[in-house]
């Protein structure tokens, strides 16, 4: 009996049965003792009248011949027989024994109690009648004594019970009936009542199961003020708060689920056994790896020695509930990339190197003519000359490196200010390839151009980007051999213009390529030096670059050459010059 309805029904009909029986016991017994009082009575008067006007008024010879029948009596008798019985229990008279010859005896607990001279009911008792049919009496004994005390006669009445009997057996028929009537209302009752209290709560359960299965969206109708209905408001408003919490935590959790997956720090969580159960994006980038299962212990072993990790782990803890102990839940792996920051650490260290270097060389050879001149080459007029000259020469060269880390302290702080305006492009290049051709004659080398026949606007500040063009257009000359040709072509692609520079010089390696524009970075120092570079010169292209929302890409190949492609955006001059042209 596992449904609530049922257990509150059975209870019910429990309850109302028990109630019933208990009533029709109590009337069933109330009734037949009521029956057996007024039967009591009725024998002990009938018993009475029979001493009155029997015994007290006849001789005792009168009962001394044979059987006297108590017809005279008859009158009082009714349903009932009535016997005299001598001291020694015999029938000596008997309102049935009109035609017997023989004395009968009587033995029953009544009879033997008033031979004792007392009064005696007995509620129930089998006798055997004269016709012999066994029958159900109510017996009752009286006692009659003499002057002295002694008991003489006993009046023995017998009423026959059949019909008391009769009657509480349909008192107990008609209660049972009742029983079964009310047991039968009380069911149909039950189930409704019941229902009043299991319908709303099967509600609440499928309620609850449908909120168990991640539908939170219930509500039930609240349909009273009872312990039922505050029940149901009780329901709703855990729903509606349970509803909230769980979006509020998705939403905390969706947000953080957001904020490590795009953390560019790795995020690792270890369980208490050192088994991964989470893990960020960047984990994969950084270690380089494809799949999750791996482990802390592979994770510590794990390095590469191209890359800097730090590395820190952190033990979470996790409450006890039984307990109310902390105990360790797992272990948080904290990975932040520090390869950028090692190599701008070497940068650095690199640049003051650099710096060091550039500066330590022309002032070696300032100091070094200096001394010469004070230790007397000052008196030698041409000796003289020539080390003044070179003392400028390393002035000259100092004051460029100067001016070059300047420049580069500019673009680093913003402070670098731009004249921009729209520029011909074929016009500045056009420029820089006349700037450049003695230098190029002197290398018995070739600057080729085939200038566009259209203008090619750009914004920008015409200084820089002649700055730009120059310094690329030297670096080919000065890595390309004699008798070389340096070809310059201007091209139209979409939005923007592209400069190509090509040289047919000594080229670079591939590893070389993502470096080049790193400050003080030379492919060849030594070669580099000897022509008078410092390395800055494309660390400053390459700013400036930027700062006109251009860039510069480079192929080059070992012993082949290189080209650079300057990429510019166009002017807005442009688009309105074509507009007149194609009008």
């Amino acid at each position: 009996m596992k449904s609530i309805r049922w257990r509150l029904v059975f209870m019910y009909l429990s309850l109302v049965f028990i109630v019933m029986i208990l009533t029709g016991t109590f009337i069933t017994v109330t009734a037949q003792n009521r029956e057996q009082r007024q039967a009591s009575e009725e024998l002990h008067q009938c018993a009475v009248y029979i001493e009155e006007q029997v015994i007290e008024q006849y001789d005792s010879r009168y009962f001394q011949d044979s059987l006297v029948n108590l017809s005279i009596v008859s009158s009082a008798l009714r349903n009932m027989d009535a016997s005299i019985l001598d001291s020694q229990g015999r029938t000596i008279a008997c309102s049935t024994a009109s035609s017997q010859d023989e004395f009968q005896q009587f033995n029953s607990s009544a009879v033997i109690a008033a031979l004792n001279g007392e009064e005696n009911f007995l509620p129930r008792s089998r006798v055997t009648n004269a016709l012999g049919i066994e029958k159900t009496v109510m017996s009752y004994s009286y006692p009659c004594k003499d002057e002295s005390g002694k008991v003489e006669y006993i009046v023995y009445v017998q009423m026959d019970s059949q019909a008391i009997e009769d009657s509480i057996a349909q008192t107990a028929r008609s209660l049972i009936v009742a029983v079964v009537i009310a047991l039968i209302i009380t069911a149909v009752l039950g189930l409704l009542f019941a229902n009043t209290i299991t319908s709303p709560i099967a509600a609440l359960t499928k309620k609850a199961n449908l909120m168990a299965k991640g539908r939170l969206d219930q509500k039930l109708a609240v349909k009273g003020s009872d312990e039922i209905g505050q029940l149901t408001k009780s329901f709703n408003t855990m729903a509606k708060e349970l509803s909230k919490t769980i979006v509020e935590s998705e939403e905390q959790r969706n947000k953080l689920e957001i904020v490590l997956h795009n953390m560019t720090d790795g995020i690792l969580a270890f369980d208490d056994k050192g088994q991964l159960i989470h893990i960020n994006r960047s984990c994969y980038d950084m270690l380089e790896i494809d799949d999750v299962n791996i482990s802390l212990n592979w994770l510590m072993v794990k390095g590469k020695d191209d890359k800097y990790i730090s590395v820190a782990i952190i033990p979470y803890t996790l409450k006890k509930k039984k307990h109310r102990q902390e105990i360790v839940g797992g272990t948080i792996v904290v990975l932040h990339d520090i390869t950028r920051h090692r190599q701008l650490d070497i940068m650095r260290q690199e640049f003051v190197a650099n710096v060091s270097h550039e500066i330590g060389t022309p002032l070696t050879t300032i100091k070094g003519y200096a001394e010469l001149l004070l230790d007397g080459a000052i008196d030698d007029r041409s000796v003289a000359m020539e080390f003044l000259k070179e003392i400028n020469v390393a002035a000259d060269r100092m004051k460029l490196l100067r001016d070059d880390l300047l420049d580069l302290s500019r673009f680093d702080t913003k402070v670098n200010k731009f004249n921009m305006e729209d520029v011909n492009l074929v016009s500045l290049v056009s420029g820089c390839c006349r700037q450049n051709l003695i230098v190029a004659e002197n290398k018995r080398q070739d600057i080729i151009f085939d200038p566009p026949s259209k203008p090619m606007f750009i914004y920008g500040d015409p200084g820089r980007i002649n700055q730009v063009i120059t310094n690329i257009m030297s670096n080919a000359m000065k890595y390309s051999d004699e008798g070389t040709a340096i070809n310059i072509r201007l091209k139209e692609k979409g939005d923007t213009y592209r400069l190509e520079i090509e040289d047919n010089g000594i080229g670079m390696p591939k590893e070389a390529l993502e470096r080049i524009f790193d400050r003080f970075y030379r492919v060849d120092k030594a070669r580099s030096r000897a022509m008078g570079g410092n390395g800055l010169g494309l660390a400053i292209a390459k700013e400036i670059m930027d700062a006109h929302n251009g860039n510069i890409e480079v192929r080059s190949e070992l012993g082949k050459g290189t080209t650079m492609t300057l990429i510019f955006p166009k002017s807005d001059m442009d688009g309105i010059i074509d507009e007149k042209a194609g009008g």
